[in-house]
């Protein structure tokens, strides 16, 4: 509207309505001057939002805020620029051989300026003599046209491609027609052979055009601030705990977040065993991705069920892919882990916490809440062995007392004990001798007792399979024409005086097997009570 105003003026001017336009234009100006701080106080509000917003998030901000200072400072510096080339003009025009020459600064106001119509001296300053040919220099059209451009330049250099496509400054430098419709170039159309009155209007519109072009960069420069930021609509409550087990002695603590999500975009969640974000974000996966049925997503919330098989800690992780605002993918990686452990039921038979000596004898321990590789177990009074959950404890040759202690490492990396308990110390039982077929007391044939070549020992109904011992001596008491006959051996077989003895036993006999001497588990030499009694038949 301003620069419609301006050439209808102008156009006044060639047919020769001089005093009536001139003062048109001194009107028309301090419109445009008065619009041009309207424009600066909003401009110089764009800026301390920038600074506040800065103060909020200096990194998001900081680019911007320096882009939008350097907008500020061109501006600022190219304003300068035209309202002292009017003012050199003025002054000029006025007869002066500078501005330090003129007395007041009301005098540079140009309802002040008495050579309003002048022409000459204006063309003289900023085109020269020769129409064809403008001069260069300070002052003159071709500079002023020169900052501009370079004015223009700078802005568009501080913008993104997508926002120069829609920025304009406003500044056509194209060639303008004369009053006979000649085109001009721009340089003469605006300045040459035109009145003070109407050039300095015309800086003081460039201004104004400077201070739109300013206000719109420092728009779509604010605009770049959130354009990335993203839409919710849903607020919610999360309560993000370090533990959802805690023991007593331990803390429990939490993080409490409002977590904000919207519901009308789904993400996208990608999970598996671990992730790898090695080089650019482009190349980001997850290692041993895990079958995407397993994976719902519903209201803007992803959710992932996964049922372990086996206990222990289990690393899980992945990606969190949403769309932002201008169309790409973004993807926010996550680590997470959890404990599978087996249901926490405990029964425990009090009076039978025993563990035999001479046995590697099996251990289970386990923790609520606490995966097996986060266990330290040790004993007191034996040795232990094992890991992760299994051990072998295996009793000292003396003592009646083993301690089996347990302690945790805690998420912070601290150990905390979750107490000892007793096991008594037992030997294994001694075994049940048997020869001929018979246990304790028995009838035997002679076909059966001359079968026999052995004493054997079993052990009947023991906890623990595979638990041997070795007869290294008994006696054996036999009769010949009614006398005693007592033999000994060395180890679990008959010797040849026993089996001599065996065949002359006949119907009515007895024989006996007694001091039986075995060798368990533990290494010690141990006599059974007892025998085996025989009566042949």
């Amino acid at each position: 509207m301003i620069g419609m105003m301006y050439l209808v003026l102008l156009a006044l001017l060639a047919m020769n309505v001089s005093r009536e336009v001139l003062n048109a234009f001194v009107v028309l100006n301090t419109a445009i001057e008065k619009n041009n701080e309207t424009i600066e106080g909003k401009n110089q509000e764009t800026l301390a939002e920038f600074e506040k917003q800065y103060s909020i998030n200096q990194k998001k901000v900081g680019p911007y805020l320096e882009k939008a200072r350097v907008i500020m400072s061109a501006s600022k510096e190219l304003d300068t620029y035209l309202e002292d080339l009017k003012r050199h003009l003025i002054a000029k025009t006025e007869g002066k051989e500078s501005v330090e020459e003129v007395e007041h600064d009301s005098l540079f106001e140009l309802a002040n300026v008495g050579a309003k119509d002048n022409y000459d001296v204006p063309t003289t300053i900023m085109i020269g003599s020769n129409e064809a040919d403008p001069k260069d220099g300070p002052w003159t059209a071709k500079e002023v046209r020169q900052k501009l451009e370079e004015f223009e330049a700078k802005l568009y250099s501080q913008l993104n491609e997508e926002d120069q496509e829609n920025f304009d400054a406003g500044f056509n430098f194209g060639d303008i027609k004369n009053a006979d419709g000649k085109a001009e170039r721009w340089e003469i159309g605006t300045f040459y052979h035109v009145p003070l009155a109407a050039i300095v209007t015309n800086l003081t519109r460039y201004q104004a055009e400077v201070k739109s072009a300013q206000a719109e960069a420092l728009g779509l420069l604010f605009g770049e601030i959130s354009a990335e930021d993203f839409k919710f609509d849903t607020l919610d409550v999360k309560v993000l705990a370090n533990s959802n087990y805690v023991v007593l002695g331990d803390s429990f603590k939490a993080d409490v977040i409002v977590a904000a999500y919207s519901t009308t975009q789904n993400p996208e969640l990608i999970v598996g065993s671990d992730i790898d974000t090695s080089g650019s974000e482009s190349n980001w996966q997850v290692v041993g991705p895990v079958d995407t049925a397993r994976v719902k997503v519903s209201n803007g919330v992803a959710s992932y069920g996964y049922k372990p098989t086996s206990e222990g800690e289990v690393n899980w992780g992945g990606f969190i892919v949403i769309k932002t605002p201008n169309g790409e993918d973004k993807k926010y990686p996550f680590k997470h882990s959890f404990i599978a452990a087996k249901p926490a039921l405990v029964v425990s038979p009090t009076a039978m916490n025993v563990f035999y000596r001479g046995l590697q004898n099996p251990l289970e321990v386990s923790v609520s809440g606490f995966s097996s590789n986060q266990l330290s177990v040790s004993a007191r009074g034996a040795t232990l062995s094992g890991s992760n959950g299994s051990y072998q404890v295996s009793p000292g040759k003396e003592g009646r007392e083993v301690s089996i202690s347990v302690s945790v490492r805690m998420k912070d990396g601290s150990s905390r004990s979750m107490g000892e308990t007793k096991f008594r110390v037992k030997n294994v039982p001694l075994p049940t001798p048997k020869f001929a077929g018979v246990k304790g007391t028995g009838k035997v044939t002679t076909a059966q007792l001359k079968a026999a070549d052995r004493v054997f020992v079993e052990l009947e109904d023991f906890l623990f399979d595979g638990v041997r011992y070795k007869v290294v001596g008994f006696d054996m008491l036999g009769f010949n024409r009614g006398d005693p006959v007592p033999l000994s051996a060395k180890n679990d077989r008959l010797t040849n005086a026993m089996k001599n003895l065996i065949g002359v036993q006949r119907r009515g006999s007895r024989m006996f097997i007694e001091n039986i001497f075995v060798v368990g588990p533990d290494g010690r030499r141990r006599k059974i009570p007892g025998g085996v009694n025989l009566e042949i038949i």
